[in-house]
């Protein structure tokens, strides 16, 4: 019985983008309601999923940046929230407002609407490169993937990842205007969006086409031009947020010396990973640096190059500034998520059973944990 279903689903999923559609949709709402039950505990789904930084966002899209710091907050006195960029409270706000929800609400719902599409357009990317991967499969394994909990979280990572795989798959399909205007938006969804504009734009300058020789002759002007033009997008996009910063606060880039604040200051990443196995309570971060090196040493080939290349630049940011939360920055990243399935999907379909089986239960434990506050996912 179960077999006929799958075969079932399958065969919907192939059929046509629409089935595929259908296919992830519907495997996404399994996947909400069975967190809705782990949940109960604490509520609801929104309630238990508002963790760690959602204060941040939910008070942004309440109401809106702060000239000074919360002088007077009981948790987070003297802090602001100007290192959280624009793009993901202000469509909280615009679909609170719309929908007549709270911000919470408005919040989990812009992600658990992104979160397909960061499926679907993780695999169209993999099309475009011509690598077979089976769809249901595919769609399965990012369900119980277990660091897929920010993408239904009010974190900004669903509009983040829709917006990197989305100016990924326009440049492949060399819709650079498209991927201009993305990039402008990526850079306004996360401070490590300007930088990956400028890591997409050094890809496009010198990734090669196949027709090598029509390319050394009439193609290089073109794409540099096309680089540029992401630079500039993305520019434009970072200063938007910069002139408005200025505006409010008189500083500019506060969103980077909050962050200094935060202690979060430049160190050689070796240092933090060295620093974190001494201290204890740190540990488990340096533990999830020695894994993510290991997961895009193994990226680094021809297949993988553009992944290793962005996944690599975010690490080593991240890393550099301090290793907490560097499991999301990741293992959370979806381009990781997209070179693990097709690694794990390529194997024998026991092994795939078997480990899709194993990702379950972790993603149930990862998920309990989120809801618990565990500082062993943030």
């Amino acid at each position: 019985m179960i077999n006929n279903i799958f075969k079932v689903v399958q065969k919907t999923a192939n059929s046509n983008y629409k089935g595929f559609f259908i296919v992830i949709f519907s495997t996404c709402l399994v996947g909400i309601l069975l967190s809705e039950l782990l949940a109960l505990p604490w509520g609801n789904l929104v309630a238990a999923s508002c963790r760690w930084d959602c204060f941040w966002y939910s008070d942004i899209a309440k109401n809106g940046y702060s000239r000074i710091p919360l002088l007077y907050d009981p948790l987070r006195p003297a802090q602001g929230a100007w290192a959280f960029f624009p793009l993901y409270p202000l469509l909280t706000s615009t679909l609170s407002r719309i929908l007549a929800l709270n911000t919470e609400s408005a919040g989990f719902l812009v992600n658990i609407l992104l979160w397909p599409f960061v499926i679907f357009l993780c695999y169209r990317d993999l099309e475009l490169r011509n690598i077979p991967v089976d769809r249901l499969l595919f769609v399965i394994f990012f369900l119980v993937y277990p660091f897929n909990i920010w993408y239904t979280a009010q974190y900004s990572e669903a509009i983040y990842g829709t917006l990197l795989m989305a100016a990924i798959v326009a440049l492949r399909s060399k819709r650079i205007g498209l991927a201009a205007l993305l990039c402008a938006l990526l850079s306004t969804a996360r401070p490590t969006g300007f930088i990956m504009t400028i890591c997409l734009s050094t890809w496009w300058l010198f990734s090669t086409p196949q027709d090598t020789k029509n390319f050394m002759r009439n193609a290089i002007y073109h794409r540099m031009s096309d680089s540029l033009l992401l630079v500039a997008a993305g520019g434009a996009g970072l200063s938007l947020f910069v002139l408005y910063l200025f505006y409010l606060t008189g500083d500019g880039f506060a969103f980077a010396h909050v962050e200094i604040a935060w202690n979060k200051k430049f160190h050689f990443f070796i240092s933090n990973i060295f620093h974190a196995f001494k201290h204890k309570h740190e540990r488990v971060f340096g533990i999830y640096a020695l894994l993510s090196a290991i997961v895009i040493g193994k990226m680094c080939s021809r297949t993988w190059a553009l992944n290793a290349f962005l996944v690599g630049a975010t690490a080593l940011l991240a890393s550099s500034a301090g290793l907490q939360s560097i499991e999301r920055y990741v293992f959370g990243n979806p381009l990781t998520m997209q070179f693990l399935a097709c690694i794990t999907l390529s194997h024998s379909r026991r092994f795939i059973w078997i480990a899709l089986a194993s990702m379950a239960l972790m993603h149930i434990v990862t998920t309990i944990l989120w809801y618990k506050e565990s500082i062993l996912v943030i």
